[in-house]
């Protein structure tokens, strides 16, 4: 099968064409650097669709809001109605509805309209509800938003303190782009608006996620307490099996994998 992937250059883009080739699908490259715009309109070549090209942050895009609505859910308007005329399967990313954020608005946004075209149109849809992806090469620096593995392992080699946005009580659910990336390509079997836990169901709160990459590190720089960015609540996620079932396995959380994610960043 034929599979087009929108912003298969990212984070997670790379993933899930590595792993469409190891589950014997050609992967097609819809990304910027390979000349794709998702915010124009395009004719799709392709037997489905994942759909990850976006803009991401949290307070960040309260400085782009027209940029965050025109690629978030222009963009995905796009991509839809490229599906529906080639008769393509869609499938997209989404996110739990923690934060009162622009990304968070705009992520629902899409994932109504996807919503809505499989009922009106007979689209072919899936999505998978994506927790906190980690993994090598997550990207790390000012021109992106800060996740929250990069940053503690990046802070952590530097010997600088690791921040934390809050108390660090809150929780989030890490899995591994590798099980997130399997989970989008095998979305790509379901049609019928189904909706797959991206998580592991294993919670963490924020601050033993820093103690571990100190642990890992070997710094005594510590921990620094800041204030919430805007957008940001605290929040207690962890997945709660959606889709599991029918997918016939779930994410686990491995520190191995934190581990080797965190030595990346040395």
């Amino acid at each position: 099968m034929r599979v087009a992937v929108t912003g298969a250059r990212g984070f997670i883009g790379r993933a899930v064409v590595d792993a469409l080739h190891e589950s014997g699908h050609t992967p097609v490259d819809l990304s910027l650097e390979n000349g794709f715009d998702v915010r124009d309109e395009f004719t799709l070549y392709a037997d489905a669709c994942i759909h990850l090209a976006g803009v991401l942050g949290t307070h960040e895009l309260f400085d782009t809001v027209h940029e965050a609505i025109d690629v978030n859910v222009h963009g995905t308007v796009n991509v839809l109605e490229s599906c529906r005329a080639a008769g393509a399967g869609y499938v997209g990313i989404t996110m739990p509805q923690v934060f009162p954020s622009i990304y968070t608005a705009t992520k629902v946004c899409a994932t109504r309209l996807a919503t809505a075209y499989h009922h009106t149109h007979g689209l072919p849809v899936s999505h998978v509800r994506a927790f906190n992806a980690f993994g090598p090469g997550q990207a790390h620096g000012p021109d992106h938003p800060q996740k929250i593995v990069p940053t503690f392992a990046v802070e952590a080699w530097a010997g600088r303190p690791i921040p934390i946005w809050g108390d660090g009580t809150q929780s989030v659910d890490l899995i591994h782009t590798s099980d997130l990336a399997q989970m989008l390509v095998d979305a790509i079997d379901f049609s019928d608006d189904e909706i797959f836990d991206g998580g592991t169901g294993q919670s963490f709160t924020v601050n033993e996620i820093a103690e571990m990459v100190l642990d890992i590190t070997g710094s005594s720089a510590g921990i620094e307490y800041l204030p919430m960015r805007r957008g940001e609540t605290p929040t207690h996620i962890h997945a709660s099996g959606a889709g599991w079932c029918e997918l016939g396995w779930q994410p686990e959380f491995r520190y191995s994998q934190l581990v080797d994610t965190v030595v990346s960043y040395r």
